[in-house]
């Protein structure tokens, strides 16, 4: 009689016979354990898997691996599904963040923007009739005046017309012919005629112009007083820039001092000179004969 014994023959039958008879009795337990439990909701429903693309899907040769081939349609599948996840959550996020604009289809070459159209102009007006004053009323919409094109060498704003100085005058032109648009704009919105408001434009943009330099002129010794010392207070701020802050400091600091005084001037004298060039417009009387 050893300690360790062989099992015999018999025994294993015994022990089968016994483990076979416990299959019922675990079966019932967990049958009843289930009948017991309390009824749990249903999870959500996982989103499906969309189908795989007919490209992905192959038939595996039969000399292939079985684990290999299972492991590569996992990958593809999980592509798949991350792919199908991510475009759903831009199509929910689209109103949110902005939706990026298409990619252009392949091969096709982006649109070329057409250039903004050039604001038409036209020439100065013959001036050789003036409508009367007629009734005025409340603005409504009108079709925008053209601006008036400048003679060739010519320096013109409003009523003011000069031969150029010697420098590049067409934003000057430009601007001022644009404000003289906007100005006769306005007076056809509330009733004047063309011709007059023509008239109002030029008188109103060229009377600003002379009153925004007698401003400036009658500012200047003032104007100069401040320039002087802008200049000193630029040239100590300048300093501690040496060398170049005493070239830079004296010119902007006399250059703000100026502005100072001067544009404050300017400004009235502007609105003052173009307040009289509109009365002075719209006042005139009457003359000509009306273009058919």
């Amino acid at each position: 009689m050893g300690k360790h014994r062989a099992t015999g023959p018999s025994r294993r039958a015994a022990g089968s016979v016994v483990a076979a008879g416990a299959i019922p009795l675990i079966a019932t337990l967990i049958g009843a354990g289930t009948a017991n439990a309390e009824a749990l909701p249903e999870p959500p429903a996982s989103p499906l898997i969309p189908a795989l693309p007919a490209n992905l899907i192959h038939t595996a040769p039969a000399t292939s691996d079985p684990l290999r081939d299972v492991t590569a349609a996992a990958h593809e599948a999980t592509a798949v599904a991350v792919r199908s996840a991510t475009d759903t959550f831009g199509m929910a996020a689209a109103p949110f963040l902005g939706a990026a604009p298409a990619p252009a289809p392949a091969g096709v070459a982006d649109p070329v923007p057409a250039p903004a159209p050039t604001p038409a102009t036209r020439p100065i007006p013959a001036y050789s009739y003036l409508a009367p004053q007629g009734e005025l009323h409340a603005p409504v919409p009108v079709a925008p005046v053209a601006p008036i094109e400048a003679p060739p060498g010519k320096l013109r704003v409003g009523n003011i017309i000069m031969d150029a100085p010697p420098f590049d005058v067409r934003e000057i032109n430009t601007g001022a012919a644009q404000a003289e648009a906007q100005v006769a704009t306005f007076f056809d919105s509330v009733g004047v005629e063309r011709s007059r408001s023509d008239r109002i434009a030029a008188q109103t943009v060229g009377s600003a112009a002379i009153g925004a330099s007698v401003g400036n002129t009658l500012a200047s010794p003032i104007a100069a007083t401040s320039a002087m010392v802008g200049a000193v207070a630029g040239l100590i701020s300048g300093v501690p820039f040496l060398p170049i802050g005493l070239v830079i400091g004296p010119v902007l600091g006399a250059a703000i001092g100026y502005a100072v005084i001067a544009a404050p001037a300017m400004a009235v004298g502007g609105a003052i000179g173009g307040a009289i060039g509109a009365a002075d417009g719209f006042a005139a009387a009457p003359y000509g004969t009306a273009p058919q």
